[in-house]
């Protein structure tokens, strides 16, 4: 999941200076299940905005704002009805989603978030970085445990040596990500993957950007 962190509101306004007419996208695909920019996220802004004499012209969350078809449908025209009576459109949905956004109508679009990260959710509010989409996976030969986005120095080749009783030298309440690898590959029979660990240098053409993905027939 691309997780987000809502900006803090003087951040925001900072941006809607010289606007009146705002309208507020949330998106329910991502930011709402970090609690930083669903529906709900996006209707205590609106509020917040319309205290301080912004006059809020809609609020909307079409699902997945980074879906076309959600948000300029012919059925639901949510981008013409939000150029149309805005003068700037404030997004909380994730980078890509903003961004396409942007795209499609001829005012200002402004971003209300920050991303930050792919995660896991647990428990419905802790998420945790598991993915950088570097466009080259190696946790196949890691135990499915990727170490290019859990340790802090992204090390593809093994530990660096200054881990402490199993801990990250850069934040000891942290495992040592190559110390959980080996825990994981000994639980699977499959300690000896490690001795065998050849990983090339990363291959950086594969995250070029920016990148396109097309599905096939």
């Amino acid at each position: 999941m691309v997780v987000v962190r809502l900006k803090p509101l003087e951040e925001i306004l900072e941006t809607l200076k010289g606007f009146k007419r705002v309208f507020i996208f949330g998106c329910e695909l991502g930011s709402s299940r970090c609690k930083n920019g669903g529906l709900k996220e996006a209707k205590i802004l609106g509020k917040e905005l319309e205290k301080l004499g912004f006059k809020v012209t809609g609020i909307k969350s079409p699902g997945g704002t980074c879906v076309l078809e959600r948000i300029a449908s012919p059925e639901r025209n949510l981008l013409k009805e939000a150029e149309g009576s805005s003068d700037v459109i404030v997004s909380l949905a994730c980078g890509a989603g903003t961004q396409l956004i942007a795209e499609n109508v001829d005012i200002p679009v402004l971003t209300g978030v920050s991303t930050i990260f792919i995660g896991a959710e647990r428990e419905g509010k802790y998420f945790d970085e598991y993915c950088i989409a570097c466009g080259d996976c190696i946790i196949s030969r890691t135990g499915g445990i990727c170490p290019v986005a859990r340790c802090p120095k992204s090390l593809t080749a093994g530990p660096c040596g200054g881990a402490i009783d199993g801990k990250c030298e850069i934040d000891p309440s942290m495992p040592c990500i190559w110390y959980t690898i080996a825990q994981r590959l000994e639980k699977l029979n499959q300690l000896d993957v490690l001795l065998k660990l050849k990983t090339p240098m990363r291959d950086y053409r594969k995250s070029i950007y920016p990148r396109r993905f097309v599905v096939e027939d």
